[in-house]
């Protein structure tokens, strides 16, 4: 009797606190600008897809904590017309990512920082020479980055983030290529956040007289 007492008490207190807290969910849609660190090819030339979903706890008027699940399209590529030494054209990679981020708002500017992990699901790996060495050039698939970035929202639903990651793990899991081998990247993106949106307080204003 008294264990049902306890239980029943946990599931109200629960369900009590899952009723306080707020969600938010915002649509993402951008690009990356990327590059690899260790391959001889500089400036962050390979542009892809940035793109997914977002789902936030609000913890206050400031704070907010959740994931976002993203199809992500990053690597590196030769400049048209480069004399760059590297023995690769390009790097290809498309990616499954799960950043867990934390968010702090302020009037219509939010900051966020966090770490993403990310599941390489599909690669290709382009020689100086112009050959598929794909299968030859081994990839880790299993990634950590972290991730920092700021968002403007222009209304309370749409706003503009920009996002800076590097990779934490080696790419090259075997340090065939270099033996440090890990990613850039600079994301900007559009963010649509669904329901009322989010809430734009008034700019301080100066109360001396």
């Amino acid at each position: 009797m008294r264990n049902s007492l306890l239980l029943t008490l946990l599931l109200l207190l629960g369900g009590s606190a899952l009723r306080a807290q707020t969600f938010r969910a915002s649509l993402i849609a951008g690009g990356n600008f990327s590059q690899i660190d260790g391959d001889d090819l500089f400036g962050f030339h390979q542009l892809g897809a940035n793109a997914g979903i977002r789902v936030v706890a609000l913890l206050g008027d400031r704070w907010r904590v959740g994931p976002e699940i993203l199809f992500s399209q990053q690597g590196a590529r030769r400049k048209s017309n480069s004399f760059e030494i590297s023995a690769f054209d390009r790097f290809d990679l498309s990616m499954l990512e799960i950043p867990l981020m934390v968010y702090f708002k302020d009037w219509r500017i939010t900051a966020e920082a966090g770490f993403s992990y990310q599941r390489l699901f599909n690669y290709t790996i382009i020689s100086s020479g112009g050959e598929d060495i794909t299968t030859a050039t081994p990839l880790n698939e299993n990634l950590v980055a972290f991730k920092a970035g700021v968002t403007f929202f222009v209304t309370p639903r749409f706003g503009m983030n920009m996002r800076w990651s590097k990779h934490l793990t080696d790419i090259d899991p075997n340090d065939s290529i270099n033996t440090s081998f890990k990613g850039r990247s600079v994301s900007v993106r559009a963010i649509f956040t669904l329901g009322q949106g989010e809430e734009i307080p008034k700019p301080p204003t100066d109360e001396k007289r």
